[in-house]
């Protein structure tokens, strides 16, 4: 019997000391996006296109990943980004729905901003937001 409590007590305790180790979700998040802002960040994504940083803020709910980007525009093509800003925020959405590597991200039901600034002015161009009803 003092066997069966001891062996009882131990499974306990090393159940608790695993799951007391485990790292939560939104730090786990909050970290891994720091960690690749540090690693590769900034990130050429094209001619025009640089992705400057990763945050994840935690929330209230399950916490939003914020993509930062900055765009390098000549005056034209900053005309043309401005008549296109609807094929932007739908490109951005396919990219959710469609990634594997945010695949951990939108089972937890994350949201997800994409922030675009100009790189002569400074000033943001255009903010999209996608939340789980938007990409499930």
């Amino acid at each position: 019997m003092y066997a069966r409590v001891s062996y009882i007590l131990l499974i306990s305790a090393t159940i608790f000391l695993l799951s007391s180790c485990q790292e939560k979700k939104e730090d786990f998040f909050e970290r891994e996006a720091r960690e690749y802002t540090q690693s590769h960040c900034p990130l050429q994504m094209d001619s025009y296109t640089r992705l400057d940083s990763l945050v994840f803020e935690k929330g209230e709910e399950a916490g939003t990943l914020k993509s930062y980007y900055t765009l390098t525009l000549t005056g034209e093509a900053r005309e043309e980004l401005m008549n296109r800003l609807g094929e932007l925020g739908d490109m951005n959405l396919k990219i959710v729905r469609n990634s594997v590597v945010f695949s951990k991200y939108k089972e937890a039901g994350v949201n997800f901003t994409y922030i675009y600034h100009d790189e002569a002015t400074g000033d943001k161009i255009v903010e999209y937001n996608f939340t789980p009803k938007d990409y499930e």
